[in-house]
């Protein structure tokens, strides 16, 4: 449980108007609840925080229990199992964007520093053992000086989450040597990033050419804590491919529309015959006679 994920996730429904929010979150091993979150729910004006977190708290929000209510929407990052979960049990509830195993890919070319490049890796990394975190590049020099400033940078971490970059990075992370930066790009687009940190010379040019990335972050001063916890972009993204389609978490995610219409008499007499010949075309007899009859009905 994090205050700056509980922030990205109540103030966007607080602001969209939603009237009945709940928010679910795991204890800790002594069986309390993240004090700093508690305090971001409280800020945001939530009142309903039930202590309870993995699958179980998916399915009792999907389904509803005795003392969770069943709801509407389901939004916030999860684990693989987290993931999961919520796949299965689409059509149930709406699950939203699906968001989580973390990743990240840094962007660079023979210009990137690669200190920062390997810095920067190493971000999403330490979320934990599942988490993907890559470094596409077309120098080579890049990628092998970046490689070995990771290893050392992995040494100061707590050795907990250095297991988690070791794991991540030696299965579903790494560096990754490419032939050009038009095909690091290429690259980029096809995996659709969760986050994309751009660390080429010119950012604002390839800007351009960059298609899916659940966010993009542009230059060495804008590395992705910066977006995690202040920067004003929302840290709720599409993982696993779905940046193709998905958006970051915002207050459009707690809207909903209605299409609405009205003609007038007319109205309808300018519409009718293009409506009644499309549904004779179409062979739906109800909705061509809900024309034709409808027309004599008015005629009287």
């Amino acid at each position: 449980a994090f205050p700056s994920v509980m922030l990205m996730l109540t103030i966007p429904v607080k602001v969209a108007g939603v009237k009945k929010v709940i928010v679910c979150t795991p204890p800790d091993k002594d069986g309390n609840v993240e004090p700093a979150s508690l305090v971001a729910a409280e800020m945001a004006g939530v009142k309903d925080v039930y202590k309870l977190g993995g699958i179980q708290a998916i399915a009792s929000m999907a389904i509803g229990t005795e003392t969770i209510p069943k709801v509407d929407k389901i939004t916030g990052p999860c684990n693989v199992y987290g993931s999961a979960a919520k796949r299965l049990l689409f059509g149930t509830v709406d699950v939203g964007l699906p968001a989580g195993p973390s990743e990240s890919i840094i962007l660079t070319d023979e210009h990137t520093d690669p200190q920062l490049a390997a810095l920067d890796l190493l971000v999403e990394a330490e979320h934990g053992p599942e988490s993907a975190a890559l470094l596409v590049t077309h120098s080579e020099s890049v990628a092998t000086k970046a490689a070995e400033f990771a290893s050392e940078y992995i040494k100061k971490l707590p050795q907990w989450r250095q297991e988690f970059c070791e794991k991540g990075l030696s299965s579903y992370g790494g560096v990754l040597l490419t032939s050009s930066l038009e095909e690091s790009i290429a690259f980029v687009n096809e995996y659709a990033p969760e986050h994309l940190e751009v660390l080429v010379k010119e950012p604002m040019a390839a800007l351009g050419s960059i298609e899916n990335a659940g966010e993009i972050l542009l230059g060495p001063y804008t590395p992705i804590p910066t977006a995690n916890y202040c920067l004003g972009v929302n840290a709720i993204l599409p993982t696993g491919g779905f940046a193709r389609s998905y958006s970051a978490v915002s207050v459009f995610d707690f809207l909903k529309r209605s299409g609405i219409g009205y003609l007038t008499q007319e109205g309808f007499e300018k519409l009718k015959q293009t409506t009644h010949t499309l549904a004779t075309y179409e062979d739906f007899p109800a909705h061509a006679m809900a024309i034709a009859e409808r027309d004599v009905l008015f005629s009287k």
